[in-house]
C-alpha cells in the first residue's frame, strides 16, 4: 500500500549560476621619498596618457582586468602625491577618439577618468603605433618644465608595424612600454628608442601597480617609497 500526502508543489532550486571571475581592486601604491612641497611641484609638472592594450587576446591573459586597476592606482596616487594630468587611451588594432579623454587634471576630473577606465572595448588585433598616434594627438607641445609621459601597457607578441614613426611623433623618451605576459613579447621592441621597458611575467595587480608607479616616479627623478608590509 501507499499513501500520498497532499500539499504545495514546491519548485526545484535553480542551479547556482557559474561564479563570475572577481575585478581586481586598485592598490594603494606608496608615496615617494623627498620633501612634500618639492614632489606636489613635480605631480603638478607632470602629464601622462595610460594607453590600454584592449585587443582581444587580454580578454584571456588579463580576466581579472588588472591593467585597469593599476591605471586608476597611478591616477588616485597622482592626486595624493599633489596632482598632475592624465588621459586614457584605449587601442587594439585602431585607437578610437570616442574611447580617448584627456589629458585632465586629476584632482578635478577623477570622475572623468575613472568613467574612462570603466569602458571595457574589444578591439580587435594588436597595433601599438595606433595608441602612440592617438597619444601624439592628444598631447600639446609640452611646456618648458612639463614632464609628459605615455604608459603603454600591453600583453603583445609583436610590436606590430609603424611603430618606430608613431614614437617619433612623441617627446622623446616619453614612451615607457610594460610587457606582460611569459613568452617573447620583447623580441623587436628592445631595439626601438623607448625611454623604458618592463618585463612582468603575467597580469598581478600589485605588481603592475608598482611598476607603473615606479617607471612614473622616475620619469620624475624620484623614487617610490618602500612597500611596507602588514605582519
Amino acid at each position: 500500500m501507499s499513501a500520498r500526502v497532499k500539499g504545495r508543489t514546491l519548485p526545484l532550486p535553480a542551479p547556482p549560476k557559474p561564479p563570475t571571475l572577481s575585478e581586481a581592486a586598485p592598490v594603494r601604491l606608496p608615496g615617494v621619498i623627498g620633501a612634500p612641497a618639492a614632489i606636489e611641484d613635480a605631480f603638478r609638472r607632470l602629464t601622462v596618457i595610460i594607453a590600454i592594450d584592449d585587443s582581444g587576446s587580454t580578454s584571456g591573459t588579463d580576466p581579472h582586468a588588472v591593467r585597469y586597476a593599476a591605471a586608476r592606482a597611478v591616477i588616485e596616487w597622482m592626486s595624493r602625491q599633489g596632482g598632475g594630468q592624465a588621459g586614457v587611451v584605449h587601442w587594439g588594432g585602431t585607437a578610437p577618439a570616442y574611447l580617448a579623454v584627456g589629458p585632465v587634471l586629476v584632482n578635478r576630473k577623477m570622475r572623468t577618468l575613472r568613467r574612462a577606465l570603466n569602458r571595457r572595448p574589444s578591439l580587435g588585433w594588436t597595433a601599438p603605433a595606433a595608441a602612440l598616434q592617438r597619444a601624439a594627438r592628444m598631447l600639446p607641445a609640452p611646456a618648458p618644465d612639463e614632464v609628459q609621459a605615455v604608459l603603454l601597457i600591453t600583453d603583445a607578441e609583436d610590436c606590430g608595424e609603424g611603430l618606430a614613426e608613431a614614437l617619433a611623433l612623441l617627446p622623446e623618451r616619453a614612451v615607457h612600454v610594460l610587457i606582460v605576459g611569459d613568452g617573447d613579447q620583447d623580441v623587436g621592441w628592445q631595439a626601438l628608442p623607448f625611454a623604458s621597458i618592463t618585463r612582468l611575467p603575467s597580469f598581478e595587480n600589485q605588481a603592475l601597480a608598482l611598476a607603473c608607479g615606479s617607471v612614473l616616479a622616475g620619469a620624475l627623478g624620484l623614487q617610490l617609497r618602500p612597500l611596507t608590509l602588514s605582519p
